[in-house]
Parts: C-alpha cells; structure tokens; sequence
C-alpha cells in the first residue's frame, strides 16, 4: 500500500470503533514477531498532560544523543503525528511500510476467523514496528484511554510506568468515581516496575499509595513539597525541584507539575546503564527549557492576545482557568470555543463563562461535535453573549477583525479545534 491506500485503510478500520481489551493486540504483536520487547519503555497513563509530560522527557532524551521513538494519540496536526522518531513526525512512505507490515497478519487473522484488530490495535502495533525498523534506545508510550485494557498495555520487562493528572473523563467506560479510574489507569503497572506519579489529588493519591502497597513496585511520588516556584508568567517558569534550578518554556500553572513529573522519570532511569550514563542535570536542565508543545497554553499571537488551549475536559477546565485566573487576574476575554456532545460541556460553562466577556461558538470535524448552535444557546442561558459561527477560521478572523489593543482571545475546547486554530494562526502576519 501507499500511504493513501493505508490511510483508506486505517479509515475502513475505524468502523470497528474502540474494543477494550489485550487479546487481539497480543496475537497480532505475536505474529509480528513482538515487536514491543525490543527497548525499554517509558509507559504513560491518565487523563490530562500526558503528551506534556512526555514532550519533556523527549526532549531531554534526544538532547542527549539517545535513539527516540514516540507514540502519540490523539494528535492535532497531522495523522503522522502519531509515530514520532527523534522528534520528527514518520515519512508518509514509512507510515505506509509500517501500516502494510501488520494488515498482511491483520487480514491472517480475518481469515483464520478470528477478530479483526480495530484501527487503533493496528496503528499502535505499527508504532511498535516502526520501534524495531527504527532500532530506538529507549521508546515514549501514551496510553489511548484507561490503561489496563488499553492496546499499549503489553509491557512486560524495562518498563517505567507514568500516571499523569488523573480526573474524570471516558466515564461511561472507565467508570464514574475517580477510584475506579484510577485502578483502571494503575492497570499499566506490574510487579517488579517504577510506578512515578503526578502530584495527584487526595482521592487519587490515596488508590495508588493502596496499590503500590500491595504490589512489589518502586513507587517514586512526584512532591509539590519539594518545589519552590521562583517565577511564572504565560511564556514559562522558573523553580527550584529537589534543590536544583530549572526553567521551562511554556505557560499555565500545571505545566510546572508536568515538568517536575518529567525530571522524576528522567533521573529513575539509573537500571539502564547506557541511558542513565547519558543523563545528568544540566541535560535535563537544557531539555525543559528547550522543550515546546503545542496546543497546552499556547500563545500563539501578542497583539492582540491569543492563547490556544487543548482543554477538553473538567479538570483541563479548571487548570485553564486557574492559568487565566493567576496571569490576568479579574480580565475576560473573548472566547472561539466547540465542544464534544459526550463531553460534560455543562461543567465547562461553569468553570468558564465568568471569564467570558463573549464567545463565538464552533464545530470540530469530529462527528462527536455538540452543534454550534446549541452551544451558544446553552451560553446565553448564563448570560454570555454567544455567537454561532461554526467554522474556526471564520470565527478567528471576526475576532481579530474586531479585537482592540486590550483584547485576549482564548480558543479552546477540543484538540481539533487547536490543531485548526494553531495551523491558521501560524499563516497570519501578527506580532508572534
């Protein structure tokens, strides 16, 4: 297949939707011949920060001459975003390599009438594929959704297990208190692993620090304790973690948590000797400064003000707000705002309607969309001035169109949205 074809492909797969679950994944990577035991693996699971998290850690890890493989999802860009090597997003051949190389044992197993891999166990057995093709020292994995079921979860060996910020989101199949989403994202750590964890809240805490005690796991607990923030503005942020010096380049206030999570992963590296030997904490201080990631608080123009953030869920909700809150203290701002119909969009209008001074209402390409129309009619019940636009260019242009010297523009809501509002935003001619 060419990449088209493997795109047509992936597309066809799609239709078999989510199938939770580790038996289809580990006979397709068996006939594969385990393409997931060839480097040791950093193994993130939660529910925000996830790609932050390992945006540092990747950094870091090429800074330092290492062999990286990345696997990302959801991605805002690009398709190919997903498999990253080095940094860099795969070749389109590559990706059709990669794609063709598992749907031959897809269709054998189709044939020899077991289930068919869906398009998300097909696209993260190519990203293990392209692990091996790629020869990586060491490989940066995102869970999908939960953990324990998820198709990543096939670590067995050199695992380091990463739980990001976790809250409540994907209910209807992780379940609906935040302990049952919790054991469904501590589903990634076995015995004889690292477990490191985000500075989590006491609901959470209290399930890992249960689960650790009852499994043979090294447990490093990422500590707010032993962090001292010297400065913080929506351009990054300079502290001190563990008594050394760090400074970050990208804004909004949890940011500095991902950042101290990342150096927790990076220094536990010490059973790899030949990674371990390559990491020392002027690496990991030039990594987090160096480190960029779209889409998380992301100011992407100064005159007038815009802040381009992914958040799409409560917790995302509150940490945005908190940033706003702290960096421009009692302002509102202009929104371009869309949502998914499966989200709890009722939340959101709450944490962040007394921000808005108005909103202009849109569409993802998502079918999951809530309509702009309904959106902005939810809006005005609690008294926001709301327009339904739809399209996300065209909301960005009435409001640059009409913004004045003071104006700040928030664009948030789903990661497709950002991924449009970044990729416009960077064909403008304004003060970036």
């Amino acid at each position: 297949m060419n990449y088209k074809e493997a795109r047509a492909y992936i597309t066809e797969k799609e239709k078999l939707g989510s199938v939770m679950g580790l038996g289809t994944i580990r006979e397709l990577l068996r006939r594969l011949d385990n393409p997931e035991k060839v480097a040791p693996v950093i193994h993130i699971a939660g529910t925000n920060g996830k790609g932050s998290i390992l945006a540092f850690v990747e950094e870091t890890l090429v800074g330092a001459g290492l062999n990286v493989g990345r696997y990302i999802s959801p991605t805002i860009y690009n398709y190919r975003e997903r498999w990253r090597h080095n940094k860099n997003w795969v070749e389109p051949g590559e990706a059709a390599e990669a794609i063709t190389a598992v749907a031959e044992k897809t269709e054998e197993m189709v044939r020899e009438g077991l289930p068919s891999p869906t398009a998300f166990e097909i696209e993260t057995a190519a990203a293990f594929w392209l692990f091996r093709k790629w020869k990586c020292d060491i490989v940066l994995v995102e869970c999908g959704m939960g953990g324990r079921l998820d198709a990543t979860n096939v670590f067995e060996g050199d695992a380091i297990n990463v739980l990001a910020s976790v809250s409540k989101d994907h209910m209807a199949v992780l379940g609906d208190t935040l302990e049952a989403i919790t054991n469904e994202k501590l589903g990634i750590v076995r015995d004889g692993t690292t477990l490191i964890s985000y500075p989590q809240a006491e609901e959470v805490e209290k399930v890992v620090e249960s689960y650790v005690n009852q499994h043979d796991v090294r447990y490093i607990k990422t500590g707010k304790t032993q962090l001292k923030i010297k400065s913080e503005h929506i351009k990054g942020a300079s502290f001190i973690y563990k008594g050394q010096d760090y400074q970050i380049s990208v804004g909004g206030e949890y940011q500095i948590y991902n950042a101290i999570t990342a150096i927790d992963i990076l220094k536990s590296l010490d059973f790899l000797d030949e990674i371990d030997n390559k990491i020392n904490d002027e690496i990991i201080r030039q990594g987090l400064m160096n480190t960029a990631w779209d889409g998380r608080f992301t100011v992407a123009n100064y005159d007038p003000l815009v802040i381009i953030d992914g958040a799409h869920n409560e917790d995302a909700w509150l940490r945005l707000r908190e940033s706003l809150d702290k960096y421009f203290t009692n302002q509102k701002f202009v929104y371009i705002m869309g949502v998914f119909a499966d989200k709890e969009y009722g939340k959101m209008i709450d944490i962040l309607s007394p921000t808005m001074e108005m909103c202009y209402t849109v569409r993802s390409k998502n079918p999951r969309a809530l309509s702009p129309e309904e959106l902005a009619a939810k809006l005005r019940k609690v008294g926001v001035e709301a327009h339904s636009v739809g399209d996300v260019k065209l909301a960005i242009d009435w409001a640059l169109d009409k913004a004045e010297s003071d104006t700040k523009i928030v664009i948030c809501g789903t990661l497709s949205i950002t991924g449009t509002a970044l990729k416009y935003m960077s064909k403008l001619k304004f003060k970036i």
